[in-house]
């Protein structure tokens, strides 16, 4: 696992959800944004255990490889409980939870490339 783009992925999704938040707030005001901020938190959690257990599984803990099905789930226990026993403006938590798409989305295009093996050989002469 690469450790450095799935720092960048959770760095992405966090200020993306920062960004999400304001257009939360200009749009529905302060009920939007709360919601939006729930959302968001939830969306970095959810990459931040992602990335624990992916790093777990691939030192060879293959048990724990029914924990991300667990993680699962229980994202979709909270967005269920958020939005049904918290009573969270709808739109604005989806808004929030969307930044874990935009941080997948926006992550590798903020990690810089390293050069591939091939580009370091020399051309052949003919």
């Amino acid at each position: 696992m690469n450790a450095q783009l799935t720092d960048r992925i959770l760095l992405a999704t966090a200020a993306g959800g920062v960004l999400l938040v304001g257009l939360a707030f200009a749009i529905w005001g302060g009920e939007g944004a709360v919601a939006a901020a729930v959302g968001a938190g939830v969306a970095t959690a959810n990459w931040a255990a992602t990335r624990f257990l992916g790093k777990s599984i691939g030192k060879g803990k293959n048990p724990l490889l029914a924990l991300m099905g667990f993680k699962t789930m229980a994202l979709a226990l909270v967005c269920w409980l958020c939005i049904t026993r918290f009573h969270l403006h709808f739109l604005g938590f989806t808004v929030g939870i969307s930044a874990l798409v935009l941080g997948i989305v926006l992550g590798p295009m903020l990690t810089p490339n390293e050069p591939s093996p091939s580009a370091e050989l020399p051309a052949e002469e003919t």
